[in-house]
């Protein structure tokens, strides 16, 4: 015959779970004390984080871009000096040379040549060096305003995942003190149902109301690691143990929506960007209208011997860009060279009629106009980002004398229930749980502060700066 199963009382199996989490509740607790008490010395303070910004990895990356935009343009700012070189040219002619008819005639051989120094100058605006130089000039301003918003972006992320630190740290806490309240409700709902006033119903809600805090707790400690683990990416530090102890700032205020509005139109990366390619685009734009209505002219001015060398300039009007120099003549030139007279020559052209010529110019000026309004769309764009983080942080703003109040409303609750318990009409745990109410609507009002320091921060971001 089978034996029949083996039955419990729903009481007795409540008392086994209460007390295999009563185990597993101190067990938790004498192991973090310690814990506690060794990170207690290993806090990082809001402030320190935000100093270790530099080691952030867009922030360094950004700050290389301005290195090499920094020495590119002291390098175009070198070229546009004064560059000097070296010339010289050597000629050999052999002692004879055949005429048409093949005979040969015996003449002495001759040995040429010069050498001299060459100084050259971008003299005139549109020349290629006052070119790059403008060119530089503008990559190094939006290089430095890519690395602000960069370090604006690595400042918002560790205020972001820090203060998520900080809540998660406040969730932790308040999720043990839940779940110390609901086991010991648990308690008194057993002790109720073994004394008959206390229906099944009521001890499996308690129960599960265990249950429930215990994985609120999971949660709080998963979310503080997460916090952690992306605060430690941000900083590129390990955090492990580390205790969060600084807190939203407790009073705020709104910047000037105006200033930031002006500030966003001409200071942000992408308006700076496309600043830039609107200034190509008419440097593109005049060189095409110089290359239609200017003629390719070059003017050469020489004083020296007949045959070469001497003192010379010239002027390349197109290229913009002015030369001198002085060459020595050697060997056979030097010595046919007697007297020394001034040589002047102008050399050039001029298109008269380009289909070509005229298309670019058309493509020229197309560009310059998509450009100009690429530019307007993004200061547009720009304002409107700033307008509505100026709205998200009203509205942060404004939700926090409501919060502020909730943490009264719950205070007055607190000193209520301990009032009753010393007149006798209240429990301890109807203090408890009011100490918990309290406790929850401060980290309501925390969690009002961060957001509304967090949406005053990108409304700065947005601007194209930092609070």
């Amino acid at each position: 015959m089978t034996s029949p199963p083996l039955r419990f009382s729903l009481r007795w199996t409540l008392t086994l779970l209460l007390a295999a989490g009563g185990v597993q509740a101190q067990t938790t607790a004498q192991t973090t004390a310690p814990q506690a008490q060794a990170t207690a010395a290993n806090t990082l303070t809001l402030e320190a984080a935000l100093a270790q910004l530099a080691q952030a990895p867009s922030v360094t990356q950004a700050q290389l871009s301005v290195q090499v935009a920094q020495r590119n343009l002291d390098a175009a700012r070198s070229a546009l000096g004064l560059s000097i070189s070296v010339t010289g040219n050597a000629s050999y002619t052999g002692p004879s040379t055949t005429a048409a008819d093949g005979t040969a005639t015996a003449v002495a051989s001759s040995l040429g040549g010069s050498a001299g120094v060459q100084a050259s100058l971008g003299l005139l605006p549109w020349s290629s060096a006052q070119r790059t130089l403008q060119a530089a000039q503008r990559n190094l301003a939006l290089a430095q305003a890519r690395l602000a918003e960069a370090q604006a972006s690595a400042r918002l992320n560790v205020y972001q995942q820090y203060f998520a630190a900080v809540l998660a740290q406040q969730d932790v806490t308040l999720s043990q003190q839940a779940l110390a309240l609901r086991q010991r409700q648990l308690e008194v709902a057993l002790s109720q149902q073994a004394q008959a006033n206390a229906t099944q119903e009521s001890v499996l809600s308690a129960q599960a109301n265990v249950q429930l805090a215990q994985s609120s707790v999971l949660e709080a400690q998963e979310s503080l690691e997460t916090a952690r683990l992306n605060l430690a990416a941000v900083l590129g530090r390990d955090l492990t143990g580390v205790v969060f102890g600084s807190l939203p700032a407790s009073s705020f205020s709104l910047p000037d929506l105006g200033a930031l509005v002006a500030r966003a139109r001409r200071g942000t990366s992408a308006v700076i960007e496309a600043q830039n390619n609107l200034a190509a685009a008419q440097e593109t734009l005049a060189e095409q209208q110089r290359d239609v209505q200017l003629p390719d002219l070059t003017t050469t001015v020489r004083y020296g011997p007949a045959g070469s060398g001497g003192l010379s300039a010239s002027l390349n009007l197109k290229e913009g860009s002015a030369s001198v120099g002085y060459s020595l003549p050697l060997g056979s030139s030097a010595a046919e060279s007697s007297t020394s007279r001034v040589v002047a020559s102008l050399s050039g052209g001029y298109v008269v009629y380009s289909p070509a010529l005229r298309a670019q110019l058309s493509a020229a000026e197309a560009s310059v106009t998509q450009a100009q309004l690429t530019l307007n769309v993004t200061q547009q764009n720009a304002e409107l980002e700033v307008r509505t983080r100026y709205s998200a942080a009203q509205s942060a703003l404004t939700a926090l004398p409501a919060r502020s109040t909730q943490v009264e409303v719950a205070r007055a609750a607190l000193q209520a229930a301990q009032a009753r318990l010393q007149a006798g009409t209240g429990t301890a745990d109807d203090v408890t749980a009011a100490e918990l109410n309290l406790a929850q609507a401060r980290r309501a009002l925390v969690q009002a502060r961060a957001n509304a320091q967090i949406a005053l921060i990108q409304l700065a971001h947005a601007a194209g700066g930092s609070l």
